[in-house]
């Protein structure tokens, strides 16, 4: 048993021996100094595979910033309101007639196309005319038919209260015939004639 435990210092002791002298003889090859304990201690250690530990790659994806469309702001249509065209009121004056006859009178006037109006402007004794409330339209028959039915239509409006045309007499009652008078004017054949309440207010436009 002694001769065994002997005999493994011995081996382990040559086998350093042998290590150091080719360790040696390869550095004398290579002309670098030798360091023998180095040396023994590179023998000494145990072959171990080194493994380089490499930091672990990450790889980040992020996604590129999200391209949001410009904002584009459509102003609100203009509008334009047309300014309002009012109809002026029919003027208050005409041939020395109350106003409101005056109104009727410019009414008929456009409406018809008369241009020929009498009114109180010279005339004297009694009736209407001579207090401003009374109209004589000087017409052709045709316009005259059309203005007496226009007028007997708006008497209310109109503040009407008769007319004469053609030698017939209509309050709103329907046509009456009247004497005669011995004249086409005086039998009111060339002239429509209006007569109108003594006050009222119309609300007419020209």
């Amino acid at each position: 048993m002694q001769t065994a435990s002997k005999k493994l210092p011995i081996a382990v002791a040559a086998t350093l021996t042998v290590g150091l002298a080719a360790t040696f003889w390869t550095v004398r090859v290579l002309d670098q100094p030798v360091d023998p304990a180095g040396a023994a201690a590179h023998l000494a250690a145990p072959s171990t595979s080194v493994s380089q530990d490499l930091p672990p790659v990450t790889t980040s994806t992020s996604a590129p910033p999200s391209s949001q469309p410009p904002v584009t702001t459509t102003p609100p249509p203009v509008t334009t309101t047309a300014p309002e065209t009012t109809t002026p009121p029919c003027p208050t004056t005409l041939d020395g007639v109350k106003p409101h006859v005056a109104q009727v009178g410019h009414h008929l006037e456009g409406k018809f196309g008369v241009d020929d109006i009498g009114g109180a402007t010279g005339r004297g004794g009694s009736g209407e005319h001579p207090l401003g409330l009374a109209l004589d339209f000087m017409v052709d028959t045709a316009t005259g038919n059309a203005l007496a039915d226009h007028v007997l239509a708006s008497r209310q409006a109109f503040s009407a209260t008769y007319v004469i045309w053609r030698q017939r007499y209509n309050d709103g009652s329907g046509w009456s015939p009247m004497e005669d008078r011995g004249s086409p004017t005086a039998n009111h054949l060339d002239h429509v004639h209006v007569s109108f309440q003594a006050t009222a207010t119309v609300d007419i436009t020209c």
